[in-house]
C-alpha cells in the first residue's frame, strides 16, 4: 500500500444549515476543505482514473450531499458528509473543514474540522449523544 492524500480546497456547497431562524430561510454556501486518505498504489502504476477516487465525483458527491441534507450545526453536518464520503468512495479517512459566514452573530467566519478513519467509521456510527 502507498498512502497518499487528494486535497480539495475552497468547494463551495450550498445547504440550508443554522439554528436560528434567520440562517434557515435560504441556503448558505459553505467552503470545504476536504483531505481524502487513500492507496494511491494501483493508480500510481496503471496511471488510469478508474484505479483512484475521482475528485470530480467526490465534489459532486459533497454538492449533492448539501442540496439534499440540512442542518442546525456545522459540525452534524460535517460528520454526515464524511460518513457518506467514506461509504461511496474507497477512501482510508477523511479530513474535512467547513467554514461558514456568521456576519449576523459575528461578523466573522467559523469553522468545524473532523478527522474521520474508515476504519472507525461503523464503529462511531453506532455512537449516540443525549442532549
Amino acid at each position: 500500500m502507498t498512502p497518499a492524500t487528494i486535497i480539495i480546497r475552497n468547494l463551495r456547497v450550498d445547504t440550508l444549515i443554522g439554528v436560528y431562524q434567520e440562517e434557515r430561510t435560504a441556503p448558505q454556501s459553505l467552503k470545504l476543505d476536504l483531505e481524502l486518505s487513500i492507496d494511491v498504489g494501483p493508480s500510481a502504476h496503471s496511471d488510469r482514473l478508474r484505479d483512484t477516487v475521482d475528485y470530480d465525483r467526490v465534489a459532486a458527491s459533497a454538492r449533492r450531499y448539501g442540496r439534499e441534507n440540512a442542518a442546525e450545526l456545522l459540525e452534524h453536518f460535517v460528520y454526515g458528509l464524511g460518513s457518506s464520503l467514506i461509504r461511496e468512495f474507497p477512501l482510508r479517512g477523511v479530513v474535512i473543514t467547513a467554514w461558514k459566514r456568521v456576519e449576523a452573530l459575528l461578523p466573522a467566519e467559523v469553522a468545524v474540522r473532523i478527522e474521520m478513519d474508515a476504519r472507525d467509521s461503523a464503529r462511531q456510527d453506532r455512537v449516540s449523544y443525549e442532549d
